[in-house]
């Protein structure tokens, strides 16, 4: 099995991504870590478990949206690096090709398409075995901010 990175990592914005993971109490609830990021590039996962499972024994669709859409936040966040940007989904779809009921849920996404506001990304969504099990698209609007992502990360730092 290949391992999922992603072009051009950065060391930098990944630490960084590694302390929003640790203060964001959905990602902890649902379990989503940053593996990689590199620009306008974003790779995730979460550790299957029977929490993630719904009635027919197989990973909840959420996850998968969750999942894809907090890959989404980090691919665009990595467009501005070093400045920080709010940003939002407008829309998210999800294609389901084949069900997941443990091991690891994957997701790649990439900004494909950025004329501001807006920013297209697409995701795919991969088993432990990098086999496709579905794929995402969706639109984040995005608002400049004064920031980088350092002093974003200070005050949200600093509320909790």
């Amino acid at each position: 099995m290949q391992e999922l990175k992603c072009e051009a990592g950065n060391d930098e914005l990944l630490r960084a991504m590694k302390v929003i993971e640790e203060l964001s109490p959905y990602w902890a609830l649902i379990g989503i870590k940053v593996e990689d990021v590199g620009k306008d590039c974003a790779i995730g996962s979460v550790e299957i478990g029977r929490k993630h499972l719904q009635v027919l024994d197989t990973v909840h669709g959420g996850v998968h949206a969750a999942l894809v859409d907090a890959m989404a936040w980090v691919a665009v966040i990595s467009h501005y690096y070093p400045r920080y940007v709010i940003a939002v989904t407008t829309d998210l779809t999800v294609k389901y090709l084949k069900p997941i009921a443990e091991g690891v849920l994957k997701a790649v996404a990439r900004v494909i398409h950025v004329r501001e506001p807006i920013v297209l990304i697409t995701a795919e969504l991969m088993n432990r075995s990098n086999e496709l099990v579905g794929s995402s698209t969706m639109t984040y609007w995005v608002t400049k901010t004064g920031k980088s992502i350092s002093e974003f990360i200070s005050d949200i730092s600093n509320r909790t």
